[in-house]
């Protein structure tokens, strides 16, 4: 299996490996190395036989009047044998056209380049126009010598959304063609909180790992959960240095879903009676506790005040990325008597109030919420 090739850092990567360790962005297929073509050697007709003679100075006599009217020849080239902005303009015409599979054909090493491993790469990912970049306009190309000596550069600029979009475009000579090398925009996704991501109608699951997409608009959503509710947000191409073209999918803090913050709420409460059947001094994952000198202890717990709980969706804290943060407003009262024998093998018992503070975190569960306390 060959090595994989960077987007933009640069050298080869191991073939197992599906990520660039120094910069994160996806690994395709390392294209091989293209030797320019020999030029084919100058065709020369045959001699026309002696009765055809005449027949062919007609025939290059009316082939000359159609070069004086028009270059008719040198426009016969231009349509057989591609450019870098023919085949630029070929590559955006296949995306507005919704067209993926058209666009895949033009790029370098189309035969060893696998693009299920993106499926951001798929005319799914094209189905709606205000996905697709519009208004293309491809400039002159110029030399991209560090991509090799014969590789040129084009810039394009395009509609997609509201915006206008400024992307060059690496073009390498291949079979006698120009194809584009990895024309694609590298795009990332934060903020998912272990919800399932969909962009332009295309699930990538719950990873958070990068992926390819074509130049245009892409519009994510991360599904709602019995915890929070559905986000969405929409990017388009930005320049970036280390992988050429990026887009960043940032939902930001998420809303708890309707219905989330009551459930939450009446799961303290039952975990907090709950804790307060415990006769241990340190109940295990409550937010009360005695620190009682002596052995024998037994203690009695009732909850005289029980805070006001609300969860923080904007902080994961410690809790990991699909969790919100549990807060309270200070108001938990416990009353304890406790008793037990002290050092000296008296029994003694006391009792009093204490104030307890709320700490723990909430996360979506298969049959609803699950509440931790800490």
């Amino acid at each position: 299996m060959e090595n994989g090739l960077c987007f933009r850092c640069g050298g080869d990567i191991p073939a197992a490996q599906e990520w660039c360790p120094y910069c994160g962005t996806p690994v395709v297929g390392s294209p091989p190395r293209v030797q320019p073509a020999s030029p084919p050697p100058p065709w020369e007709p045959p001699p026309a036989p002696a009765h055809r003679r005449g027949t062919a100075l007609i025939a290059a006599a009316v082939v000359g009047l159609l070069l004086l009217s028009g270059g008719v020849v040198a426009g016969v080239a231009r349509l057989t044998r591609s450019t870098p902005e023919s085949a630029t303009e070929d590559y955006f015409g296949a995306l507005t056209d919704g067209d993926a599979a058209a666009a895949l054909k033009l790029i370098a090493t189309a035969d060893h380049f696998d693009p299920s491993p993106y499926p951001l790469l798929t005319a799914a990912a094209l189905a709606e126009d205000r996905w697709r970049p519009r208004d293309v306009r491809v400039g002159d190309a110029g030399s991209a010598v560090q991509y090799g000596s014969q590789a040129q550069r084009v810039e394009v600029r395009y509609r997609t959304g509201d915006q206008t979009v400024s992307q060059d475009v690496i073009l390498l000579p291949e079979d006698g063609e120009f194809r584009l090398r990895l024309p694609f925009v590298v795009l990332g996704v934060d903020g998912q909180r272990g919800r399932e991501i969909r962009v332009n109608g295309v699930s990538l699951g719950t990873a958070a790992q990068p992926t390819v997409a074509f130049p245009g608009t892409y519009e994510a959503t991360a599904a709602a959960n019995t915890l929070l509710a559905e986000s969405r947000t929409t990017a388009v191409a930005q320049p970036n240095g280390l992988s050429g073209y990026a887009a960043s999918l940032q939902f930001g803090a998420p809303e708890l879903a309707a219905g989330a913050e009551q459930a939450i709420q009446g799961q303290v409460r039952a975990a907090l009676d709950q804790c307060a059947t415990s006769a241990q001094a340190q109940p295990p994952g409550c937010p009360f506790g005695l620190n009682v000198p002596g052995t024998g202890v037994t203690v009695r717990w009732s909850i005289t005040a029980y805070p006001a709980v609300s969860a923080r969706a904007d902080s994961t804290m410690w809790f990991g990325a699909g969790a919100v943060q549990l807060t309270d407003d200070g108001a938990g009262r416990v009353h304890w008597s406790a008793g037990y024998t002290d050092y000296s093998g008296t029994t003694k018992s006391q009792s009093g109030d204490t104030p307890f503070r709320i700490n723990g975190s909430a996360q979506a569960a298969p049959n609803g919420i699950q509440v931790s306390l800490t």
